[in-house]
């Protein structure tokens, strides 16, 4: 029977971290492993899983110091030593109590797939749910579009998805991002031509509540920023041949209004790697009032002009 690895990258919250092992200890599918990488600056993660120890295989690493998000995420996963992997985070927890059962099933129908993840479903501090992305028409054709992901990150948060071992070592977590680590992750997998399932079935409960980092960045214009045009950085200029990618891009200088390089430098992103494209972009940007940018029917005129003489 192939093991699991349910890999969590702690950071206090020791309530949280039970209640997820509480949900690997009542699924129907046994032949797990439990890595945990405790960035915890106290012992409360440490003692609270103690009881545990005795009902499941825990493998407890305890960080100092703390190596902080994404790169806490990637040591979670270094530890694993199963056939698939789910890097699930400690404010998320299994669901279905055959949820492993179903991934694995999955893979047993399609071998030829890389990952698996199933429906994005957030739930509240209060119980209430939402479907926090599901976009049909993306979930058949990430293979086509695996830049799409930018637009709506369908594929959901990691805890939605179950990968093989063997994509451990091809591909890590990049260390210099926090909001769009995710998309960059999926996007470089599906680029390299793997397969994936979408099972649409409540699988994994996402945990949804004041202290996550999601919540943090939203609040802060500046990470958003710097971390799209990073990105622009990383999949270059053939990307942008894509008029949905070039029209993103155009909408976020709009939004951020973008006036100059310097603000995009002084969001935290080395001048070099602000590619030319978006140069171009702001070029024109610069020289539009806001107030006619601001306008929907001038804006993506104006978009479409500069994209067929970028």
């Amino acid at each position: 029977m192939p093991l699991i690895s349910i890999c969590i990258p702690a950071y206090k919250k020791p309530a949280y971290v039970t209640r997820l092992l509480d949900s690997v200890l009542n699924q129907t599918y046994r032949q797990v492993e439990v890595i945990i990488s405790d960035d915890s600056p106290d012992d409360s993660v440490k003692i609270a899983i103690e009881p545990y120890k005795s009902k499941l295989s825990i493998h407890y690493k305890q960080n100092n110091p703390a190596l902080k998000s994404p790169m806490n995420w990637n040591n979670a996963i270094a530890g694993a030593s199963g056939d698939f992997f789910i890097l699930l985070h400690q404010d998320d927890w299994l669901h279905d109590r055959d949820a492993l059962s179903k991934y694995l099933k999955a893979f047993e129908l399609k071998p030829e797939a890389g990952f698996v993840f199933c429906k994005n479903i957030g739930v509240m501090e209060n119980g209430e749910q939402m479907v926090l992305q599901h976009i049909p028409s993306l979930l058949t054709r990430l293979k086509e579009k695996p830049l799409h992901l930018v637009l709506a990150q369908v594929i959901g948060p990691p805890s939605n998805t179950m990968l093989r071992i063997s994509l451990r070592d091809q591909i890590q977590y990049d260390n210099e991002l926090i909001w769009l680590v995710d998309v960059d992750y999926y996007v470089r997998i599906l680029q390299k031509g793997y397969e994936y399932v979408y099972l649409d079935e409540h699988l994994v409960s996402i945990g949804l509540h004041e202290d996550q980092t999601t919540v943090f960045v939203r609040n802060n214009e500046t990470i958003i920023l710097k971390e799209n045009i990073l990105f622009a950085y990383k999949i270059g200029k053939a990307a942008f041949n894509d008029i949905k990618i070039y029209d993103y891009y155009w909408r976020l200088l709009r939004n951020h209004k973008v006036r100059s390089l310097d603000a995009i430098v002084a969001s935290g992103v080395n001048e070099q790697k602000i590619i030319p494209v978006i140069r171009h972009m702001l070029r024109l940007q610069q020289i539009l009032p806001m107030s006619i940018l601001k306008v929907g029917l001038f804006s993506k005129s104006f978009m479409l002009f500069n994209y067929l003489n970028r």
